[in-house]
């Protein structure tokens, strides 16, 4: 079929079978009917309503895909769109999702069909892809087999394992001793920094220098002189010194003791001196001090209690009796005794003279005069 070429009103029909050319713009005002209309330009029959798949389309969301519905209706959901490359979807309901996977996250690994290998991993610091295997990278002192991942610590190091905690161990740490050697200034140790909060080191010379040197307290004095406790550090005196040279401890001024024992010989190149007491009551027991004891009986007897001999072995006493009313010629006796034993062979001494004196010293069992007066 063709059409008429002429523009404007067109009268009469059409010839229904020469072939006729149609030029400018038609207006059918009218419905106009055919077997077939045929695409020029595609060469091809032209499409009719029976022959499209979408007849009308619902929706307005933009970058919407199209859902068939039924009878050649369509639709768009704000769910399913597709912008700029990427399918967006509220929920993806599907037997098998098969691709690489690379853009997904969020996923479950429980629910991963099989192995994923290392090439499809994103790997953090220590771990590296070998053929396709994660492995833990093995670094210097650290090592990695099929039971996992282990320190590597020398034997003479100082460290090891127990109970699955990295600890100190000195048991298997040669001797500084060791082919003579011995600890030097410049040796090393580790301290704990508490201010600082971190562990640092230093040398012997430097934790002598500036701490122990400060606590330790040092000696006073010169060469020779005995050390005694001062206010905060060690005192001294010039008056006590020991002569190493001559094995000698110097005292200029008093020793004041309870016991002075010489085990070899006592010299004395000066005064000796001893306690003197004078005695008027009527019983006198010996005390630790008394040396001489000097008993007046002008008045009335006096009976000396001489210590046990077993806690005085060695012990020189000296007792005189004495008379100080000189207008009274006659006086009362001096009684020596002593409850644990008796003195030489008899159980007391009578000093019955003005002046009369007993010198006594124990043997630790008894008491022996040795030496007498009147």
């Amino acid at each position: 079929m063709a059409y008429n070429i002429l523009k404007g009103t067109v009268d009469g029909s059409v010839d229904q079978h020469a072939d006729q050319e149609i030029g400018g713009v038609k207006v059918f005002k009218n419905t106009v009917s055919a077997s077939v209309f045929w695409d020029t330009d595609a060469q091809s029959p032209c499409a009719t309503l029976k022959d499209v798949g979408v007849r009308s389309v619902a929706g307005k969301t933009k970058n919407g895909i199209l859902i068939y519905d039924a009878d050649g209706d369509a639709k768009t959901s704000y769910d399913l769109t597709y912008v700029e490359g990427k399918l967006n979807v509220k929920t993806v309901n599907a037997n098998v999702v098969a691709g690489s996977a690379a853009k997904m996250f969020d996923i479950p690994t429980d629910k991963f069909d099989g192995l994923i290998g290392a090439y499809d991993l994103q790997l953090s610091n220590g771990l590296h892809n070998v053929r396709g295997d994660l492995q833990v990278k093995a670094a210097a002192g650290i090592s990695v087999d099929e039971d996992g991942v282990s320190l590597q610590l020398e034997k003479s190091c100082g460290l090891a394992l127990k109970s699955n905690k990295l600890t100190i161990d000195i048991s298997q740490v040669g001797k500084i001793n060791d082919r003579g050697q011995n600890a030097s200034d410049d040796d090393l140790l580790l301290l704990t920094d508490v201010s600082a909060g971190s562990v640092k080191s230093t040398t012997l010379k430097n934790i002598y220098d500036g701490y122990l040197k400060l606590k330790v307290p040092h000696a006073a004095g010169t060469i020779g002189d005995i050390q005694f406790k001062g206010s905060s550090e060690f005192d001294s005196c010039s008056n006590l010194k020991y002569d190493s040279a001559e094995n000698t401890l110097k005292v200029e001024g008093k020793i004041n003791g309870q016991n002075v024992i010489a085990s070899n010989k006592l010299v004395c190149e000066g005064s000796v001196y001893n306690s003197i007491r004078n005695i008027t009551e009527s019983a006198h027991i010996v005390s630790e001090s008394d040396y001489t004891l000097i008993c007046d009986t002008h008045k009335n007897k006096i009976t000396v209690m001489l210590p046990p001999p077993c806690n005085s072995r060695g012990r020189v006493l000296i007792i005189k009796k004495v008379n100080s009313d000189r207008y009274k010629l006659n006086s009362q006796p001096v009684e020596i005794t002593c409850e644990e034993s008796k003195i030489d062979l008899s159980d007391s001494v009578i000093l019955k003279s003005n002046y009369s004196t007993r010198m006594l010293q124990s043997d630790g069992k008894t008491w022996h005069v040795i030496n007498k007066i009147g």
